[in-house]
């Protein structure tokens, strides 16, 4: 197995929460012996139909039934990403990947997976659960993937001396005073805090200074 992670999409695309997680599980399936390939990402409109037309309209076998036009793909929504295991001989074993999915849905990483839905099972795909097994509630709250979006990033505002990324109990500042007009990457918002990202550094901010 080759010790190292091979990372082929585009971690831009995905949405912040999703992108960290996929870094807690990198770190905690190479503690155990198993190193990735992530093969799968974001996925856009006509990467989604291209896909959908496999086995129907072009050659090979069907391998989703989620049309682009529908966006009921997760990819779509920048939540799910799919991997391999970088050894040629393991790529999709399927031991070896439940081994990964046991990591992933733990306490330490807390991602859902294909491999748990009844049809179609899909043991590569890796997704953020927050808004269920499909795209469905995503659709109805925003309507758009570029509405869902556009929560990912929020600016600091209204404040006088500058807002605090604080650790999880907010008795350690990990970075200090964060002008207003900066931007910080936005994972959830929970009881007044959100969990952000900024420039490497991930701790809480308070909700109602960010727009």
């Amino acid at each position: 197995m080759n010790k190292t992670y091979d990372i082929r999409i585009d971690r831009t695309k995905l949405h912040p929460w999703l992108n960290y997680k996929l870094t807690l599980l990198l770190k905690q399936c190479a503690k155990k012996g198993i190193y990735l390939i992530i093969t799968q990402g974001f996925r856009s409109k006509a990467e989604q139909d291209a896909l959908y037309a496999q086995g129907r309209t072009k050659k090979g076998s069907i391998v989703t039934n989620a049309k682009g036009s529908d966006y009921s793909s997760q990819h779509q929504w920048g939540i799910a990403f799919d991997i391999a295991i970088n050894d040629k001989k393991l790529l999709y074993d399927e031991a070896t990947i439940r081994k990964v999915a046991k990591i992933a849905k733990s306490k330490k990483v807390g991602l859902a997976w294909g491999g748990d839905w009844v049809s179609p099972v899909d043991t590569p795909h890796f997704y953020l659960g927050k808004w269920g097994d499909t795209p469905a509630k995503l659709k109805r709250t925003y309507g758009t993937f570029e509405k869902f979006k556009k929560t990912w990033t929020k600016e600091v505002f209204g404040t006088k001396k500058g807002l605090n990324i604080w650790n999880k109990t907010r008795t350690k500042v990990l970075k200090k005073k964060l002008p207003n007009k900066t931007k910080v990457n936005v994972m959830y918002v929970k009881k007044g805090y959100a969990k952000v990202e900024c420039n490497g550094v991930v701790g809480y901010m308070k909700a109602k200074y960010l727009l």
